[in-house]
């Protein structure tokens, strides 16, 4: 039985729940045992909770263990300084590092020049994925270094469960791309999954339902393979 140990960096603890729940299906398809630590966030120790978090966040831990130190007023300063990425996994004895972020974000990305203008998902990946480069210091990824670029989102892959042939997705043509669609939590809603409205007044999906929501991923996970070109990819690389 071979053993292998990702440390994980993602915008969420919905992220950490969808990426544990694959890598344990994956590791009782394939007899062998695969564990995902999560790096950030980490649950808080006095709430046992995981603090809100972001691509914002993302970046940030991406800047302090970074190549490039940027010490600022940054909190993590003093570790940064000790510390980068290779010393994480060296430390943990770790085969290698997942950083996870979803790609319906890349207009926020307004740091590089130019800024991004595209149009379609590789096009919103290719930017991802250099951002995140950079705000490494890197300019090639290393091969320790897995970028899981969920398109448009995790969400995506929550949609993708669904039959083509629902009502849901009457306004397209039949062989949509589930990763070409931008509301897949809009579409969500419609087909009754749970919200609530946040501080800023926006609709979101429940929180409280993301480990049923991971565990429909998995359930569904062929399919959710066959729609999903990121989803495919993120697990062969578990499985090699």
């Amino acid at each position: 039985m071979a053993s292998k140990l990702y440390l994980l960096v993602c915008e969420g603890f919905t992220d950490i729940f969808v990426s544990k729940k694959i890598a344990r299906k994956i590791s009782n398809d394939t007899d062998n045992d695969i564990e995902i630590r999560e790096l950030s966030p980490q649950k808080d120790a006095t709430t046992n909770q995981y603090p809100s978090h972001g691509w914002e966040e993302v970046r940030r831990w991406c800047k302090v263990y970074g190549k490039t130190i940027d010490i600022g007023d940054n909190p993590f300063a003093i570790l940064a300084q000790k510390k980068n990425w290779k010393a994480l996994l060296k430390t943990a004895n770790a085969d290698g590092l997942i950083i996870q972020m979803d790609t319906d974000i890349v207009q926020y990305i307004t740091e590089f020049i130019p800024i991004y203008s595209g149009t379609t998902k590789n096009e919103r990946k290719r930017f991802a994925k250099k951002s995140i480069l950079n705000w490494l210091g890197e300019t090639t990824k290393p091969d320790e270094i897995y970028l899981l670029l969920s398109t448009t989102s995790t969400e995506t892959w929550i949609l993708a469960t669904h039959d083509r042939v629902e009502s849901v997705f009457n306004d397209l043509p039949n062989n949509f791309d589930y990763e070409d669609i931008e509301n897949a939590i809009e579409r969500l809603f419609i087909l009754g999954y749970t919200s609530y409205i946040d501080s800023d007044g926006k609709e979101k999906l429940s929180k409280s339902n993301y480990k049923p929501y991971a565990e429909k991923i998995v359930y569904n996970l062929d399919k959710v393979r066959l729609e999903c070109e990121e989803s495919e990819s993120f697990c062969r690389h578990l499985e090699s």
